[in-house]
């Protein structure tokens, strides 16, 4: 589907701005006509792909919870599609057609939902196929909205978290460029007839000379990675792997836990609704998008359809937390794995968020004493250099 801007009126003859998802403008344009919108322009958005629609974490907590929520009370599913549709944003609207379309069309709803992408969208599916693997599909989704929202709650604490150290490190950056472009150039011809400069002036007007002319290679360098990235999906799934397999090592590692922390969070939702563990276990993987982890955990598909306990298959994947593992061997001691699932889930994810503030707390100080020693630093060179200058032509 596409994104398409539109103006129309309403039927009080008010004047409406909106953007709205369809195959092609006539495809919308059916959609406000049933609306009772008058459509008066439409035109596609710039600067767009061709790719299905994606959902956040928070979308598709929306959506699976209002879906739970219909379905409880009585709705078929096609007709709690299309309240949805009728309520919701415009891509959330967008996806529930197109998964009402497919669902008319034959597919069932763990298929239908394939109508948008990301991981939030696979774990949608999962949690479907976990629904019609155990008839509870009103629970599942219920359940599952709640992963996700708590999923989605962590992440926008994170990004919270690394605004201002980020805006930082920018600033410090922004620094060293001015004293590199503006600074030291007007103060260079001071010192060009001049031998007895010192020497940490020299190396100071070499740094500067230096920072020029990485800056317009390392510009290059960041223009031309954002523009794989934006456009090759394989690009970006081999940088998201390089990145995860370093950011995932250590026995402390911060994305390990928010990793494994989803998981279990998942794979507790299946076996609260009653999927047997090996289906839940695979339902619970597929949302994975780091290839190497993903792999890792498959390895381990069919030990558990051999009865393999889930804390010996935990404990043969590599970067599983210890303390994750730990929990699960006490729940089947106990007979109460979801739970003790649910349980490990909330500590290993709080863990992580601790572990994340704890290192931001650290690297802001480090960075502003850092950026404020190396400008002052800098700022005594440059003034010896002219001292020595003075001395010089006195």
């Amino acid at each position: 589907m596409k994104a398409f801007h539109y103006t129309a009126l309403d039927p009080g003859g008010r004047r409406l701005r909106g953007t709205g998802y369809a195959a092609h403008a006539q495809g919308l344009r059916d959609q406000l006509l049933d609306a009772r919108i008058n459509p008066l322009t439409i035109r596609p958005a710039l600067f767009q792909g061709t790719r299905r629609l994606s959902l956040t974490e928070t979308e598709a907590a929306r959506f699976a919870r209002d879906l739970a929520q219909l379905l409880s009370s009585g709705l078929a599913i096609t007709q709690a599609l299309t309240l949805i549709a009728s309520r919701e944003t415009a891509r959330l609207a967008a996806i529930a057609r197109e998964v009402r379309a497919r669902l008319g069309a034959g597919e069932p709803l763990s298929v239908a939902l394939g109508a948008a992408e990301g991981q939030p969208a696979r774990f949608l599916q999962a949690l479907a196929r976990g629904g019609e693997a155990s008839g509870r599909q009103t629970e599942v989704l219920a359940a599952g909205a709640t992963s996700l929202a708590a999923t989605s709650a962590l992440k926008r604490r994170m990004i919270t978290l690394s605004v201002y150290p980020a805006f930082v490190i920018l600033v410090a950056f922004g620094s060293i460029a001015i004293y590199a472009y503006a600074v030291l150039p007007s103060l260079e011809p001071a010192f060009e007839n001049f031998q007895e400069v010192p020497a940490q002036t020299r190396a100071v007007l070499v740094f500067g000379a230096v920072v020029r002319a990485a800056v317009p290679v390392v510009a290059l360098l960041a223009l031309a990675t954002g523009a794989g990235l934006a456009a090759s999906s394989e690009f970006r799934r081999l940088i998201r792997d390089g990145m995860a397999a370093v950011l995932m090592r250590g026995k402390r590692s911060a994305l390990a836990d928010f990793v494994f922390a989803d998981l279990a969070s998942r794979l507790a939702v299946m076996l609260q609704a009653g999927v047997p563990l090996a289906a839940a276990w695979r339902l619970a993987r597929e949302p994975v998008s780091l290839t190497s982890l993903s792999r890792r955990l498959e390895a381990q598909d069919h030990r558990l359809m051999e009865g393999v306990r889930l804390s010996e298959a935990l404990a043969a994947t590599p970067n599983v937390p210890a303390d994750l593992i730990h929990y699960v061997s006490l729940g089947e001691q106990s007979g109460q794995v979801a739970k003790s699932l649910t349980d490990a889930a909330a500590a290993i994810g709080g863990r992580a968020q601790e572990t994340i503030e704890r290192l931001l707390s650290i690297v802001t100080p480090v960075v502003i004493i850092a950026v404020g020693g190396m400008v002052g630093l800098i700022t005594m060179m440059v003034f010896q250099g002219l001292l020595a200058v003075g001395d010089a032509v006195g």
